[in-house]
């Protein structure tokens, strides 16, 4: 519903904005959560920053952290979940971090922005 406090202005818009991905050394201290398979963090690029996920031992997901209803709202990690779902304070969607696929609120229509991202044992590029 759009100018209804409390959600998001932007209804069923998929073109999320996106910027630019970089190459993190994952046993930097900033970075070091990275070297647990489920460790998450979140770095500052891409539009509104990048949530980063290792699924597995040679496996990550990326996702640009930028709400797909309103892209000046910026996606935080859901406390209890363990860095497996990022959640939209204004709209209230949710969305799991393997796929990017939203699983509730307004923007049910919208997956996340999906970076790529490369893995050599050590360095983690993302793209």
């Amino acid at each position: 519903m759009a100018g209804f406090a409390g959600s998001c202005s932007r209804d069923n818009i998929c073109d999320t904005p996106f910027g630019e991905g970089g190459v993190i050394d994952i046993y930097q201290p900033d970075f070091i959560v990275l070297a647990n398979v489920g460790g998450s963090v979140t770095i500052n690029r891409g539009h509104k920053g990048i949530f980063v996920r290792r699924i597995s031992f040679s496996e990550f997901t990326a996702f640009d952290c930028t709400c797909p209803n309103d892209h000046e709202v910026r996606l935080l990690p859901l406390e209890g979940w363990g860095g497996a779902v990022l959640r939209c304070d204004t709209c209230g969607s949710r969305f799991e971090t393997e796929y990017g696929n939203p699983l509730d609120g307004a923007a049910t229509s919208c997956p996340l922005y999906e970076y790529r991202t490369h893995f050599d044992g050590t360095i983690l590029e993302i793209y």
